[in-house]
């Protein structure tokens, strides 16, 4: 599986990591599939309540209406558009994922209410002025392993 991220939100989530400091944040991922196994991250979704040093809460509220609003802006086409997963940072802990970050993915796409065929989960942070990230993926099979995660760079 390849996941690719746009160049223009790459851009915004660098710029909401600088905002954030050492306080972790994240939000969902939308976007496109390109081919089988091919996707492209067109929005990134950054949730307004930051997490602590050491921990981030999704807000289930926040997360549902931006999910509404991607794919009403997307005419609800899922074949083409859809979600992709979850993304946080880890500003003063490795790209890895915790214990609790493994098992809060296991949850989601084994929840009854989950529809999709797997779910990612990227982990980011901002070193100097460089993005680094990572990113794995969960389906409800119990399958999980790191993928090729691209990041798309800005053309001048």
């Amino acid at each position: 599986m390849r996941v690719a991220l746009a160049a223009d939100q790459a851009g915004r989530l660098a710029a909401a990591l600088r905002r954030a400091g050492d306080k972790e944040i994240g939000g969902q991922l939308f976007g496109e599939q390109l081919a089988p196994s091919d996707f492209r991250v067109t929005e990134l979704t950054v949730q307004s309540r930051p997490g602590t040093f050491a921990r981030f809460v999704v807000d289930l509220l926040q997360a549902a209406k931006d999910a509404v609003r991607f794919f009403d802006r997307t005419e609800h086409r899922y074949t083409r558009y859809n979600y992709i997963g979850e993304w946080h940072s880890h500003p003063s802990f490795a790209v890895q994922p915790s214990g609790p970050d493994v098992a809060t993915m296991r949850d989601l796409v084994r929840d009854s209410q989950f529809v999709g065929t797997f779910a990612v989960l990227m982990i980011v942070r901002l070193d100097a002025e460089t993005l680094t990230a990572g990113a794995w993926v969960f389906d409800p099979q119990g399958g999980e392993r790191a993928i090729t995660l691209e990041v798309e760079l800005e053309h001048q």
